[in-house]
């Protein structure tokens, strides 16, 4: 059977300090919508049932998540420590496996948004159909801009079987995640070449099998928890799971060795050779930054963007003779006089002010306050 495996625990560091690691991007209700966490979930109600989602997140998060997710998922898994996603990815998809053995597995994060929902759901079924014959099936999105932050991967020739509609599926000749701006350029003017919207779709059979030949130490790992795993049984009623009520996988996760902690593109994308593509240009953003946030709202006539969380500080803005500026405001009043392509972040602890063209040295600055210990900035 379907099941679902979202990634609800980053910390957004690129949003701060909107984005902060008790409360990121995921968990946040811009202008008093849903929130990205709510949307996604909302977007596999006519693909996969509560009955068969599960979520991975981490203390700091876990009584939002649990409040969101009530009803709506049967697995919340509560990490003891972050390390990266391919080690929750890898221990998640072992106990779906111990739960249904046949599953195909939907993983996704929780902090993306897609204007168009039903281009996924359909790109979905179909790479479902693809999964349960062995691939890993990715959604490649077409790429916009330049953009070293994504991992992009290439197409090649149709996967046999597979094509004859609105979302054939191919080959993957290359994965290769975060590549430097100077070879970014040569891929973003190459049509074979997409984004890696951070989609997979695999059966956990195909999963496990290319973690025991590509990551043996991982491996092993998973085998020595497998009493640990194969006993948690949640429920509706009952859906969360922590990890630190087990000894063996709390273990596990705080001398989890260095190697470990690391993502599934790098762990295992980059080196899988039975991996297809479904193109589909679905509305996504990652929300990676302010500028990409601001796009959430229409500009006014001077190019000017205002996104409060809570809609009554939009009030809180005053704009004068200013252009191409995005302000996120809170309960003080900011103007903006004689201003031009300044992002502007109010916070009750934090202020930030930078150039737009600044917004990828934002986790920079995250960098810094940990250094200095900050952690209540955090």
């Amino acid at each position: 059977m379907n099941h679902a495996l979202i990634l609800s625990g980053g910390s957004g560091t690129r949003l701060w300090p909107l984005s902060r690691k008790s409360r990121p991007k995921h968990l946040i209700p811009f202008a008093g919508g849903p929130t990205l966490l709510e949307q996604t979930l909302t977007r596999l109600d006519e693909l996969i049932a509560p009955e068969r989602r599960y979520l991975i997140t981490i203390p700091e998060q876990a009584p939002i998540v649990r409040d969101v997710a009530r009803g709506k998922a049967i697995g919340i898994i509560i990490e003891p420590i972050g390390c990266n996603n391919l080690f929750p990815m890898a221990l998640s998809t072992k106990l779906i496996a111990s739960r249904d053995p046949n599953a195909v597995i939907v993983f996704l994060p929780a902090d993306h948004t897609i204007s168009r929902p039903d281009k996924l759901r359909k790109a979905l079924k179909k790479a479902i159909s693809v999964a349960e014959t062995g691939y890993i099936v990715t959604m490649g999105i077409p790429t916009a801009y330049p953009e070293p932050n994504y991992g992009h991967l290439q197409k090649t020739e149709p996967l046999e079987g597979f094509g004859g509609d609105e979302f054939p599926a191919f080959h993957v000749r290359r994965f290769h995640e975060k590549p430097p701006m100077d070879v970014v350029l040569g891929y973003t003017s190459d049509e074979s070449w997409f984004w890696n919207g951070g989609i997979f779709i695999y059966s956990a059979a195909t999963m496990l099998e290319l973690i025991s030949e590509l990551q043996p130490e991982l491996h092993k790992l998973l085998e020595s928890l497998d009493s640990a795993v194969s006993h948690v049984k949640p429920t509706m009623d009952s859906p969360v799971i922590d990890w630190s009520s087990s000894s063996v996988i709390d273990a596990a996760y705080r001398n989890l060795p260095m190697k470990l902690q690391t993502s599934i593109d790098f762990a295992i994308m980059e080196h899988a050779d039975r991996v297809a593509t479904i193109p589909v240009d679905m509305g996504w953003s990652d929300l990676g930054g302010f500028a990409a946030l601001s796009e959430l709202i229409e500009p006014d006539d001077d190019g000017n963007r205002v996104v409060p969380i809570d809609p009554g500080d939009i009030d809180n803005v005053i704009m004068q003779n200013s252009k191409s500026c995005a302000v996120f405001p809170g309960k003080r009043t900011i103007v903006c006089l004689d201003c031009e392509d300044l992002i502007v972040v109010d916070t009750p602890d934090a202020i930030l002010v930078l150039p737009a063209e600044s917004c990828r040295k934002v986790k920079d600055v995250v960098d810094r306050i940990r250094d200095r210990g900050l952690t209540n900035l955090e």
